[in-house]
Protein backbone atom coordinates (compact mmCIF):
# COMPACT_ATOMS: atom_id res chain seq x y z
CA UNK A 1 0.00 0.00 0.00
CA UNK A 2 1.06 3.40 -1.20
CA UNK A 3 0.28 6.73 1.10
CA UNK A 4 0.02 9.71 -0.62
CA UNK A 5 0.39 12.66 1.44
CA UNK A 6 -1.13 15.86 -0.46
CA UNK A 7 0.61 18.91 1.05
CA UNK A 8 3.74 19.37 2.86
CA UNK A 9 2.93 22.25 5.32
CA UNK A 10 2.58 21.67 9.16
CA UNK A 11 -0.30 19.38 8.92
CA UNK A 12 1.76 17.39 6.11
CA UNK A 13 4.87 17.36 8.39
CA UNK A 14 3.00 15.60 11.37
CA UNK A 15 1.43 12.90 9.00
CA UNK A 16 4.85 12.46 7.62
CA UNK A 17 6.37 11.97 11.11
CA UNK A 18 3.12 9.94 12.29
CA UNK A 19 3.21 7.62 9.62
CA UNK A 20 6.76 6.90 9.54
CA UNK A 21 6.60 6.49 13.29
CA UNK A 22 3.71 4.35 13.31
CA UNK A 23 4.17 2.56 9.99
CA UNK A 24 7.84 2.66 9.22
CA UNK A 25 7.95 0.20 6.36
CA UNK A 26 5.29 1.86 4.62
CA UNK A 27 5.65 3.48 1.22
CA UNK A 28 5.05 6.85 1.39
CA UNK A 29 5.09 9.61 -1.60
CA UNK A 30 4.37 13.29 -0.55
CA UNK A 31 3.21 15.40 -3.30
CA UNK A 32 3.75 19.52 -3.06
CA UNK A 33 4.10 22.26 -5.61
CA UNK A 34 5.71 25.05 -3.34
CA UNK A 35 7.44 23.57 -0.35
CA UNK A 36 10.90 22.00 -0.34
CA UNK A 37 10.86 18.28 -0.09
CA UNK A 38 14.49 17.57 -0.10
CA UNK A 39 14.38 16.33 3.50
CA UNK A 40 11.86 13.81 2.49
CA UNK A 41 14.58 12.03 0.80
CA UNK A 42 16.61 10.79 4.03
CA UNK A 43 13.67 8.40 4.74
CA UNK A 44 13.76 4.93 2.98
CA UNK A 45 10.18 4.12 1.61
CA UNK A 46 9.82 8.12 1.02
CA UNK A 47 9.59 9.86 -2.26
CA UNK A 48 9.36 13.41 -2.70
CA UNK A 49 7.53 15.16 -6.09
CA UNK A 50 7.30 18.49 -6.77
CA UNK A 51 3.98 19.38 -8.39
CA UNK A 52 0.09 19.52 -8.50
CA UNK A 53 -1.29 17.05 -6.18
CA UNK A 54 -4.18 16.89 -8.52
CA UNK A 55 -2.73 16.41 -11.90
CA UNK A 56 -0.06 13.89 -10.14
CA UNK A 57 -3.20 11.75 -8.71
CA UNK A 58 -4.43 11.51 -12.13
CA UNK A 59 -1.11 10.89 -14.32
CA UNK A 60 0.19 8.28 -11.90
CA UNK A 61 -0.27 5.21 -13.32
CA UNK A 62 0.81 3.02 -10.44
CA UNK A 63 -1.51 4.14 -7.78
CA UNK A 64 -3.98 1.29 -7.20
CA UNK A 65 -7.68 1.61 -5.51
CA UNK A 66 -6.44 0.96 -1.79
CA UNK A 67 -3.75 2.94 -1.70
CA UNK A 68 -4.85 5.98 0.87
CA UNK A 69 -4.65 9.37 0.05
CA UNK A 70 -4.24 11.74 2.79
CA UNK A 71 -4.98 15.56 2.15
CA UNK A 72 -3.54 18.02 3.57
CA UNK A 73 -3.24 20.69 0.86
CA UNK A 74 -5.09 24.73 1.76
CA UNK A 75 -7.70 23.32 -0.64
CA UNK A 76 -10.36 21.15 -1.20
CA UNK A 77 -8.64 18.22 -3.12
CA UNK A 78 -11.05 15.75 -4.07
CA UNK A 79 -12.82 19.35 -5.52
CA UNK A 80 -9.84 19.94 -7.45
CA UNK A 81 -9.12 16.36 -8.90
CA UNK A 82 -13.05 15.95 -10.03
CA UNK A 83 -12.39 19.17 -11.71
CA UNK A 84 -8.91 18.38 -13.23
CA UNK A 85 -10.15 15.22 -14.41
CA UNK A 86 -13.80 15.87 -16.62
CA UNK A 87 -13.68 19.10 -18.63
CA UNK A 88 -17.52 18.87 -18.78
CA UNK A 89 -17.45 19.73 -14.67
CA UNK A 90 -17.10 23.36 -13.94
CA UNK A 91 -16.72 24.90 -10.33
CA UNK A 92 -20.10 27.03 -9.34
CA UNK A 93 -21.68 28.55 -6.08
CA UNK A 94 -23.12 26.82 -3.71
CA UNK A 95 -27.14 27.84 -2.30
CA UNK A 96 -26.91 30.55 0.02
CA UNK A 97 -29.21 27.59 2.17
CA UNK A 98 -26.64 25.49 2.79
CA UNK A 99 -24.96 27.83 5.25
CA UNK A 100 -28.00 27.20 7.80
CA UNK A 101 -28.09 23.11 7.37
CA UNK A 102 -24.57 23.33 8.05
CA UNK A 103 -22.64 23.17 11.88
CA UNK A 104 -20.43 26.39 12.11
CA UNK A 105 -20.58 27.52 8.46
CA UNK A 106 -17.48 29.37 7.10
CA UNK A 107 -17.65 30.42 3.73
CA UNK A 108 -14.16 30.73 1.65
CA UNK A 109 -15.58 32.00 -1.25
CA UNK A 110 -19.50 31.50 -3.25
CA UNK A 111 -18.39 27.92 -4.23
CA UNK A 112 -17.00 26.81 -1.00
CA UNK A 113 -17.87 26.20 2.66
CA UNK A 114 -16.08 24.38 5.41
CA UNK A 115 -17.96 23.51 8.43
CA UNK A 116 -17.59 21.70 11.92
CA UNK A 117 -19.11 20.31 14.74
CA UNK A 118 -16.53 21.72 17.21
CA UNK A 119 -17.01 25.39 17.73
CA UNK A 120 -13.15 25.03 19.15
CA UNK A 121 -9.66 24.34 18.21
CA UNK A 122 -9.04 20.47 18.26
CA UNK A 123 -5.90 18.49 19.09
CA UNK A 124 -3.57 17.74 15.98
CA UNK A 125 -3.60 14.45 17.38
CA UNK A 126 -7.66 13.56 17.99
CA UNK A 127 -8.35 10.00 18.12
CA UNK A 128 -12.20 10.08 17.04
CA UNK A 129 -12.97 8.16 19.59
CA UNK A 130 -16.99 8.23 20.65
CA UNK A 131 -16.44 10.70 23.25
CA UNK A 132 -14.76 14.04 21.70
CA UNK A 133 -11.62 14.28 24.13
CA UNK A 134 -12.01 18.52 24.54
CA UNK A 135 -15.13 18.79 25.68
CA UNK A 136 -16.21 14.73 27.37
CA UNK A 137 -19.31 15.10 25.76
CA UNK A 138 -20.73 11.79 23.70
CA UNK A 139 -20.15 12.81 19.80
CA UNK A 140 -23.23 13.70 17.91
CA UNK A 141 -23.93 11.70 14.20
CA UNK A 142 -20.62 11.55 12.04
CA UNK A 143 -20.84 14.89 9.89
CA UNK A 144 -20.39 12.70 6.86
CA UNK A 145 -23.68 11.31 7.33
CA UNK A 146 -25.63 14.17 8.65
CA UNK A 147 -24.48 15.85 5.05
CA UNK A 148 -25.32 13.12 2.90
CA UNK A 149 -28.74 13.16 4.22
CA UNK A 150 -29.09 16.72 3.61
CA UNK A 151 -32.52 17.86 1.16
CA UNK A 152 -31.22 20.82 -0.50
CA UNK A 153 -33.57 21.83 -3.73
CA UNK A 154 -32.30 21.32 -7.22
CA UNK A 155 -28.52 20.12 -5.91
CA UNK A 156 -27.23 16.39 -5.58
CA UNK A 157 -25.10 16.29 -2.40
CA UNK A 158 -21.64 13.99 -2.99
CA UNK A 159 -19.76 13.13 -0.01
CA UNK A 160 -16.35 11.69 0.23
CA UNK A 161 -15.62 10.23 3.87
CA UNK A 162 -12.26 10.78 5.37
CA UNK A 163 -11.15 7.90 7.20
CA UNK A 164 -9.10 8.01 10.25
CA UNK A 165 -5.43 6.51 9.24
CA UNK A 166 -3.81 7.59 12.70
CA UNK A 167 -5.00 10.14 15.30
CA UNK A 168 -5.14 13.45 13.64
CA UNK A 169 -4.81 11.69 10.46
CA UNK A 170 -7.52 11.19 7.89
CA UNK A 171 -7.53 10.01 4.17
CA UNK A 172 -9.53 8.35 1.58
CA UNK A 173 -8.88 5.21 -0.54
CA UNK A 174 -7.61 6.58 -4.63
CA UNK A 175 -10.24 4.14 -5.77
CA UNK A 176 -12.73 6.34 -4.43
CA UNK A 177 -11.49 9.32 -4.72
CA UNK A 178 -11.24 8.16 -8.88
CA UNK A 179 -15.14 7.52 -8.97
CA UNK A 180 -15.98 10.55 -8.15
CA UNK A 181 -16.48 12.69 -11.15
CA UNK A 182 -18.65 9.63 -12.26
CA UNK A 183 -21.38 10.78 -8.88
CA UNK A 184 -22.09 14.14 -10.28
CA UNK A 185 -24.95 14.53 -11.97
CA UNK A 186 -26.14 17.26 -14.70
CA UNK A 187 -26.61 20.56 -12.90
CA UNK A 188 -25.76 21.28 -9.24
CA UNK A 189 -23.56 19.66 -7.14
CA UNK A 190 -22.14 20.27 -3.68
CA UNK A 191 -19.40 17.40 -3.14
CA UNK A 192 -18.19 17.31 0.44
CA UNK A 193 -15.56 15.89 1.79
CA UNK A 194 -15.98 15.25 5.52
CA UNK A 195 -15.11 13.16 8.22
CA UNK A 196 -16.09 12.47 11.56
CA UNK A 197 -16.53 16.40 13.50
CA UNK A 198 -14.77 18.50 9.83
CA UNK A 199 -16.26 18.84 6.63
CA UNK A 200 -15.71 20.94 3.55
CA UNK A 201 -17.93 21.45 0.27
CA UNK A 202 -17.74 22.61 -3.18
CA UNK A 203 -20.15 23.33 -5.72
CA UNK A 204 -20.02 21.64 -9.18
CA UNK A 205 -21.46 21.63 -11.89
CA UNK A 206 -21.89 19.58 -15.13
Amino acid sequence: MTYIIAGFGRFGRLALERLLKRKPESHIVVVDDRADLADVQQFPHVAGVCGDAAEFLIQSAFLDEDDIVIPMVPFHLAAAYVLARDPAIRETALPPALDALLPNPVRLNPSTVTCSRADFVCPDNCPEDDVCSVTGEPRLEPLHKAIEQLKLSKCNIVVQRSYQILPGVGGYPFGELDRLPALITKGKNALATSCRCHGILTGLER
